[in-house]
């Protein structure tokens, strides 16, 4: 080999050592650049679409809440949203308002809010993106930028003259902007032409619904005075004199401002609540007369007299017991009305409040607390019982039940009656305290879950029948099988098991 010809050879090979370095080192740039950027934006597209679901979530819901209460009309529902969302800083502005009113919806009983949107401008056309205008846009990827990256032309790109649209950081800028879909961001979207918007929100009757509030939480403890020198009878004698009397304000307060809305509202409800304390002050008139007139057969001498005798005399806690075993008794009564049965038990309710309010003030003077009889908790009790057991025909003619005679099909019903009636009257005398109530509630209940016990046991086999878990026997191709009174058994997320049975509309 001459001189010439190893000199070559040595200089090739070291040029090609040098080579495969140079692209060497060039390859590990471009890994650790690909690595960085593909890590950043993976988190930012994970932090994104984190973002989209919670805002997309509250940004639909109020959507449709406005849609609601745009009456349908989706082109101001839309503009209505993007007038909230400018100014209450985004989504947080339609759920904000949104929240304020259906506070005053449930203070007034209904809030117009198309009222507070005004000076509206129809735009070019009518809007039609539906929930989906109104989420954020899918996530876009940024664009791959070497340069931020202090990744620099390749200098082989220059020995080879490769052309620009093939250097290595160009080919690596197509797969980043690929895999990322980075060909736009979501700022770089065109705006809506012309859209329809709303000049300005009118939040004042927000404001006013707000003083309403306030007055008429003063105006109810106003009316939910109560005096214990009067009788449980008398109770309403002077609410209706109240009542009456912030009526009369609220039609002049109307009178002044005929369109608003909101006294509008406010004197629909004091005429309402004046109505109301005269009917129960007329139901409390014959509760008393139904008693008087029971008390006086049984002292033998006239109910009149009776009725002086005890005007002389002072309140009694009493009273209370005797009204709410007499409401106890006209709510189990065949025939009422709605209003009736809304009034009954509403005198019910009035007489286990005022049972608990004189509880309330004599423990405060003297640390007295007194219970209704051991007839009276049994009246009450057996009172509901028979209402709720009396439309399936199990409470013979004397008004009692008969427990004893049901068996097969009406078994089911029975258990599901006296479960409800159990839970009613659970939560009708609660604000007693009364241990011995409890005590016969819960003795009661006791017994009614051996007899659906012992029902669970000896239902035939054609009754018996299995779900693999709770999820399956509420699945309504599994209730499509069942016939009232089949019993279902299946096991419970923790691994035990559970046997209910089908009343046909629900499992006890």
């Amino acid at each position: 080999m001459s001189f010439w010809t190893g000199f070559t050879e040595g200089l090739a090979g070291s040029l090609d050592r040098g080579l495969q370095k140079a692209i060497s080192k060039r390859d590990d740039e471009l890994s650790r650049a690909k690595k960085f950027w593909m890590e950043r934006q993976m988190q930012e597209r994970d932090e994104y679409e984190a973002e989209k679901e919670k805002q997309d979530k509250e940004a639909v819901a109020g959507y449709k809440a406005l849609l609601v209460g745009m009456k349908g009309d989706a082109t101001r529902a839309k503009a209505a949203f993007d007038a909230l969302s400018e100014r209450g800083g985004g989504v947080v502005g339609v759920t904000e308002y949104l929240k304020k009113v259906r506070g005053r919806a449930d203070d007034l009983g209904s809030y117009d809010m198309t009222l507070d949107f005004q000076d509206f401008k129809p735009g070019a056309a009518p809007y039609t993106g539906g929930v989906e205008g109104v989420r954020m846009p899918d996530y876009k990827g940024r664009r791959f930028d070497a340069s931020t990256l202090g990744l620099g032309a390749n200098p082989l790109d220059r020995l080879f003259g490769t052309d620009a649209e093939n250097t290595d950081v160009a080919r690596l800028q197509r797969q980043m902007d690929k895999q990322f879909d980075a060909t736009s961001r979501p700022d770089d979207a065109p705006a809506p032409v012309q859209a329809a918007s709303f000049g300005r929100i009118d939040r004042s009757r927000l404001g006013a619904a707000e003083k309403y509030k306030d007055a008429r939480q003063d105006r109810e403890m106003k009316l939910d005075r109560f005096e214990m020198d009067k009788s449980a009878f008398e109770q309403n004698q002077s609410k209706v004199k109240q009542a009456m009397q912030l009526a009369r304000e609220a039609e002049d307060r109307l009178k002044l401002d005929q369109d608003n809305a909101i006294l509008q509202q406010e004197y629909r409800n004091a005429v309402d609540a004046a109505d109301r304390f005269k009917r129960y002050e007329q139901l409390d008139r014959e509760a008393e007369m139904f008693i008087l007139n029971k008390e006086a057969k049984e002292l033998g001498i006239e109910a009149a007299q009776l009725k002086l005798k005890k005007d002389k005399e002072p309140p009694q806690f009493t009273d209370f017991e005797k009204m709410a075993v007499y409401y106890t008794q006209k709510l189990g009564e065949r025939g009422l009305t709605t209003q009736q049965k809304n009034d009954y038990a509403e005198g019910l309710r009035r007489a286990i409040e005022g049972a608990t309010k004189w509880n309330a003030q004599t423990a405060k003077s003297d640390g007295q607390t007194k219970f209704f009889s051991n007839p009276s908790r049994q009246a009450i009790l057996n009172g509901e019982i028979k209402r709720q057991l009396e439309p399936f025909g199990m409470v013979n003619d004397l008004g009692q039940v008969i427990a004893e005679e049901i068996d097969g099909t009406d078994q089911p019903k029975y258990f599901d009656g006296m479960r409800r009636a159990l839970d009613n009257v659970t939560q009708q005398v609660a604000g007693l305290n009364d241990p011995s109530m409890t005590a016969l509630i819960d003795g009661t209940r006791d017994t009614l879950r051996a007899r659906m016990n012992e029902y669970k046991k000896e239902a035939p086999d054609e009754q018996q029948k299995t779900a693999r878990n709770r999820t399956e026997s509420l699945s309504t191709t599994f209730k499509e099988t069942l016939k009232p009174g089949d019993v279902v058994t299946y096991e419970t997320d923790n691994g035990g098991t559970a046997t209910r049975i089908w009343t046909g509309d629900r499992y006890i």
